[in-house]
């Protein structure tokens, strides 16, 4: 008996066991956080490794307390973390999500200035 092959394409099913969620909350992360991009493949959702690894973390954040909105920040700053070839289209989506994150910082240093 030959030992399975290792696939590249984990199915939905597979990928909830393995986080111990059911599927129904796999296809909600992926419309709230933009980084989750099954593939498709006869009408049927598979992950890759990547993809798993980035599950595992989002799993990991919402156990510990984070909203799916401080997941997807979360993952996008820690992607920003990262050091990277020089790509413009990532640089600029980089720059504009550290504005975002500094006019929320702002705003709330402004508040907070307010309220004393």
């Amino acid at each position: 008996m030959k030992p399975k092959k290792e696939s590249l394409y984990v199915p939905i099913s597979e990928v909830a066991q393995l986080l111990n969620v059911k599927t129904h909350v796999l296809y909600y992360w992926e419309k709230k956080i933009p980084q989750l991009k099954p593939y498709k493949i006869s009408n049927r959702k598979f992950y890759k490794k990547d993809q798993l690894e980035l599950l595992f973390k989002v799993k990991k954040l919402v156990e510990e307390g984070y909203t799916l909105e401080g997941v997807k920040k979360s993952l996008s700053l820690k992607k920003l973390e990262q050091p990277a070839l020089f790509n413009p289209k990532e640089i600029i989506t980089q720059e504009k999500v550290l504005r975002k994150v500094i006019k929320e910082v702002l705003k709330e240093l402004k508040d907070i200035y307010r309220s004393l």
